[in-house]
């Protein structure tokens, strides 16, 4: 059977947490609980928990706001016609 890996990004602590939990009670990291026993019940067709549902208008507007900052930034489109070297002469001036 072939196998894939798999990974994600979780609270330090939280993840630590669910780690302690499933050693104590099943004797196998969380990653190993994820990749086997999660995986065999979701192929089972297992209820899974919903995840957060965040508010749609909250996520445009911080996506308006960093959009606006960013526009509000100074820039010169000049820099997008300068050849590497001047690049890299206006950089070392910047730090001379």
């Amino acid at each position: 059977m072939a196998t894939k890996t798999f990974s994600s990004r979780a609270d330090e602590t939280s993840l630590a947490y669910a780690d302690a939990m499933v050693r104590e009670r099943f004797g196998m990291s969380f990653g190993q609980y994820c990749g086997s026993v999660l995986i065999d019940a979701i192929r089972q067709g297992a209820e899974l928990p919903e995840p957060p549902r965040e508010n749609a208008a909250e996520r445009k507007a911080a996506a308006l706001s960093k959009l606006k900052a960013l526009a509000s930034l100074p820039n010169d489109a000049s820099v997008g016609h300068m050849t590497d070297d001047q690049i890299d002469d206006l950089i070392a001036s910047r730090y001379a």
